[in-house]
């Protein structure tokens, strides 16, 4: 959906229906082998209110990406455990802090 670079880190942005699949490809062929954080930010006066961010980590390359997805309220953002098994407990953190719910993650 979109791509920005800020302070010479790639930021990706892109639909939550492709999130699982995207995620796959990183790791899998980018290399993108380490989730080093996920979280939310939150924008109430936008429509799509939260970005779910996930910085990534490239052990092979040495780089990093931040992956993000909008969400509005009540929107569940699918969960990426099965890709990184560590985000099950940061997507825990996303929904005590923020009430987004990730299926797949035990809560």
């Amino acid at each position: 959906m979109e791509a920005t670079e800020d302070r010479k880190q790639a930021i990706l942005t892109v639909d939550r229906a492709q999130l699982v699949e995207i995620a796959l490809h990183l790791r899998d062929e980018e290399k993108f082998d380490m989730l080093a954080d996920l979280t939310a930010v939150d924008w109430p006066k936008r429509v799509k209110r939260f970005d779910v961010v996930l910085n990534l980590y490239s052990f092979a390359k040495n780089e990093r990406l931040r992956l993000k997805v909008w969400a509005a309220d009540a929107e569940e953002v699918p969960s990426v455990v099965t890709v990184w098994p560590t985000a099950n407990w940061q997507e825990r953190e996303v929904f005590d802090m923020f009430g987004i719910i990730s299926p797949g993650t035990q809560i």
